[in-house]
């Protein structure tokens, strides 16, 4: 930035994480050091020609630096190179003394292990090609840890090739997931069935978690867990999750029935964390409030060492959380109060505000919902968070929810309006202007769609309310058109593989929530054959994300969207058949 050699050294005479950014001539006084936590920082001009830089923690001399170089003008955009602008050297002198401690202690991401596509090399050379700018983005936006999903047909527990990459920039490790099937080995199921689960007629299933009455079942879980923490002593926290469906995987025999899926998930989680009470070392516990277990259980008591992980998938995301307002969020902000009792304050909140899954591949912005969420959490004394992420595609589609994200992360009064403004100038510095209202158009377009969870499983909808949706879906379609419009009128001089890639992302959005208007008009009025014509606009739609280049899309825009997009398709073909047929028949 400045056309010259600066020099960064450490001053360990201070505090053991400082350090001077030396301008040249004498810098020899030093201010006083702050006593600082974590990734606390404080950055002040201790000399006329040397900046000092104190933190709590190694990782939080990296977030400083970032923080630094943006007073001084620099952009990390998520997705785009950063941008680093010449300047001279007055701008540094000044600077003014700042201090920054987050808002919450943990600031994570999460992905899926299968959106690698690891058994495919030049699929998983794609999402690495993306990782390897992701982390260091993370890292400058304050970011300190990073989750790997597992599910059962899983082979990994995590990407190998990233460890070093998370390592050296301080961000935190955490393994786990789905992985209570993986714990009980479906292959014992021939010779020791009563391990597994029962239905409710008493038949035993390979499919679930296990019988928690069964003590071998349950050595054979606690004995998979420990091993998890044996193998990867790095792991900052232990999910273990149970199967990832809304009924079912919880046992239904005689001496399980009269359990609750949340007490016998919590039978597990509590022996899994007793066997590591003795280890100081050890990691603690998430217990995962999800699908069947997101109501508490008022007889749950975890241990010290588990801390519950609140995850509302199917909450409203066109309202904040705490919105009296809305008809679904107040029944899942009175869970979380009651978690929070439960537990003591030890909790975590895992956020969806970039899933590519339950937005079914559209964009969507909610950078004024995402702000006023994370108020509310830290105001409920909850010091971690997390969002679920799906590699390049996430930044393609959900840019201003991942800056929204980190930003209030570590601020939570920061304005969402800046936001999007500041995403827009980042992404397309020759086009900001342009692409800023683009941004706000997907923004409203998205408070007309997301309040009734999964995106194209749209028969999921009440039939009461199913007039008013195909009205709210057309609108937003429409919405959409002037998002396009707003990405076209750039002229070829400074449109680039970004903008065009936007531009075709909007138009499948357009085309998508137009054809689920056109579908819920059939599906009310059963009207077979309009409903075929609209899942045919469906199908088509996908033409505009084959469009885009790989390596913007990522992995799962030309894999994994194209198989979910099938069972989505089929699932909509079937309810069109069924008639009224609820919809967790359909799916």
């Amino acid at each position: 930035m400045l056309g010259v050699r600066v020099d960064a050294v450490r001053d360990s005479s201070i505090v053991s994480h400082s350090m001077r950014i030396e301008l040249g001539g004498d810098s020899s006084n030093s201010a006083a050091a702050q006593k600082l936590d974590g990734d606390s920082f404080a950055v002040s001009r201790n000399a006329q020609n040397a900046i000092a830089i104190h933190a709590g923690s190694e990782r939080g001399l990296i977030h400083a630096a970032a923080s630094v170089l943006e007073h001084l003008g620099a952009q990390f955009p998520v997705g785009a190179p950063p941008i680093f602008p010449h300047i001279e050297a007055r701008r540094i002198a000044a600077i003014e003394s700042f201090a920054v401690t987050p808002a919450f202690k943990r600031r994570a991401f999460v992905s899926d292990i299968m959106t690698w596509n690891y058994l495919f090399p030049e699929r998983l050379a794609l999402h690495l090609e993306h990782d390897r700018e992701f982390i260091p983005w993370m890292a400058r936006r304050g970011i300190n840890a990073f989750s790997y999903i597992r599910h059962a047909h899983d082979t990994r527990l995590k990407i190998d090739e990233l460890s070093p990459l998370l390592a050296s920039r301080g961000i935190d490790a955490e393994y786990g997931g789905h992985v209570l099937q993986t714990l009980l080995p479906r292959e014992q199921f021939g010779s020791h069935p009563e391990y597994f689960p029962a239905t409710d007629d008493g038949e035993r299933m390979a499919a679930g978690n296990l019988c928690v009455s069964n003590p071998a079942a349950m050595k054979l879980v606690r004995e998979g867990a420990l091993k998890y923490v044996r193998d990867c002593p790095e792991n900052t926290l232990l999910h273990i999750w149970g199967a990832d469906v809304k009924r079912g995987a919880w046992c239904r025999c005689g001496a399980c029935r009269e359990l609750s899926p949340q007490l016998q998930y919590m039978a597990v989680v509590n022996a899994i964390a007793e066997a590591l009470s003795a280890d100081a070392s050890a990691p603690p516990v998430a217990y995962l409030a999800y699908h069947d277990t997101i109501e508490p259980h008022p007889a749950l008591k975890p241990r010290d060492n588990v801390w519950f992980e609140w995850a509302p998938r199917e909450r409203c995301y066109v309202h904040a959380i705490d919105d009296a307002s809305c008809e679904i969020n107040p029944r899942y902000l009175d869970t979380l109060k009651r978690y929070i009792d439960l537990f003591d304050g030890r909790g975590h909140v895992f956020e969806y505000y970039a899933d590519s899954i339950l937005f079914s591949g559209l964009g969507f912005a909610m950078p004024q919902v995402i702000a006023a969420d994370l108020r509310c959490y830290r105001a409920l004394g909850i010091e971690s968070i997390s969002c679920l992420t799906f590699g390049a595609y996430s930044a393609l589609a959900y840019p201003v929810n991942l800056e929204a994200f980190v930003r209030g992360s570590r601020d939570v009064d920061f304005d969402p309006e800046t936001v999007v403004k500041d995403t827009a100038n980042g992404r397309h510095p020759l086009c900001g202007a342009a692409m800023t209202g683009a941004y706000r158009t997907v923004a409203a377009a998205s408070k007309l769609v997301l309040d009734y969870g999964d995106v194209v499983p749209v028969m999921k909808i009440e039939p009461a309310r199913r007039d008013r949706k195909r009205t709210d879906l057309a609108q937003a379609s429409s919405i959409f058109v002037r998002a396009v419009a707003a990405a076209e009128s750039i002229t070829n001089a400074v449109r680039s593989p970004l903008t065009n890639s936007e531009r075709e992302l909007w138009r499948f959005s357009s085309a998508i929530l137009g054809g689920l208007s056109d579908y819920l008009d059939a599906l009310q009025s059963r009207d077979v054959p309009r409903g075929e014509d609209a899942i045919k606009k469906l199908d088509g739609a996908i033409e505009h994300i084959r469009r885009i280049d790989p390596p913007i899309k990522g992995t799962w825009g030309p894999y994994d969207l194209e198989w979910m997009r099938e069972l989505w398709l089929g699932g909509l073909r079937r309810a069109l058949g069924a008639g009224q047929q609820p919809a967790e028949d359909i799916f």
